[in-house]
């Protein structure tokens, strides 16, 4: 005759192995419920909560694929550059557009990389980065004198790109708190490995959007039109692709709004309370403005849509 286990055996068994699961499935929920909104009631990443096009799944609601993603987070602006604010509270320490866009009258050559990009996207126009010494390069002085530093092509320029130069030989002025050389220093070399820039000159061409156009190395002395006609070509290219991205834009709610004053800026609508607006630009940048500022057109525009919206 076969003799079974002693039943307070098995019993003991059981009950060692139910307790492991419920302490198993404690644990778990604990963890679970910990890591049910890791990122605040967004649910989107902190590093990623400032850039609309990232925001979206790849595919999803006019989201970018993985490769575009990839670029756009290549692209965008270093957090010192970038107005951050807290995503699940937008109306908090929010600047008003008018300080953004009654800056001083700016330089024909840009030096911050972030501001250059902004004001490209707001205008729609190619970013043309110089990389120069200024002082010791022999190349670069032809270049300024063939080209860059004649006054038809400055004024081609202002219509067709925003200018931007990074100079081995000048300091960038960032304030009494800063050592402004080693800033300087430590900028132009991010610059110049982020865009593989070897040597002077170098002449990097992006879109609008900050993509990579083309890059000219190096320059012949007697080639000022033909250098010129390079970059009208990529500044064509460019303009083309904006039209583009910005069909894109405008089905994420994006649109060009205008001040009094005809500035221009391209943002998507966030929250209206009242006549105040607070909005974000493509490179994440917040900001508020109210209603009786604006161009006639958008007043007109936010009429219609509160109109359907029942809003009186």
């Amino acid at each position: 005759m076969l003799r079974f286990p002693c039943m307070k055996i098995i019993r003991a068994w059981v009950g060692i192995v139910l307790s492991l699961l419920v302490v198993s499935c404690g644990m778990l929920n604990k963890k679970t419920a910990k890591e049910e909104k890791p990122f605040g009631e967004t649910g989107i990443p902190r590093e990623l909560r400032a850039n609309p096009e990232v925001d979206a799944a790849p595919g999803a609601g006019g989201g970018l694929a993985a490769s575009e993603i990839s670029v756009a987070l290549a692209n965008h602006p270093s957090e010192e550059d970038i107005v951050w604010t807290d995503p699940d509270n937008m109306d908090a320490n929010i600047p008003e557009l008018q300080k953004l866009l009654t800056a001083p009258q700016r330089d024909v050559w840009q030096k911050s990389e972030a501001e250059t990009k902004r004001i490209a996207i707001r205008e729609g126009k190619c970013v043309l980065i110089w990389f120069t010494d200024s002082v010791r390069s022999p190349v670069c002085k032809i270049l300024s004198e063939e080209l860059f530093g004649k006054q038809e092509f400055g004024e081609w320029a202002k219509e067709h790109l925003v200018r931007m130069i990074v100079d081995q030989s000048a300091l960038m002025a960032r304030g009494e708190k800063y050592d402004t050389e080693v800033v300087t220093q430590k900028y132009v070399e991010q610059m110049k490995k982020r865009y593989k820039a070897l040597g002077t000159p170098t002449v990097i061409m992006l879109s609008p959007k900050g993509e990579v156009l083309a890059k000219y190395r190096g320059f012949k002395k007697g080639q000022g039109e033909f250098f010129w006609g390079q970059i009208k070509y990529s500044a064509g290219v460019g303009e083309s692709e904006y039209q583009t991205w910005m069909s894109k834009l405008e089905k994420q709610g994006y649109r060009r709004w205008t001040d009094k004053q005809n500035r221009l800026v391209v943002a998507r609508l966030l929250s209206y309370n009242k006549g105040t607006l607070v909005m974000v630009e493509p490179d994440g940048n917040r900001f508020r403005t109210d209603e009786g500022k604006l161009s006639e057109q958008d007043r007109d525009w936010i009429k219609a849509e509160k109109k359907k919206r029942g809003i009186e």
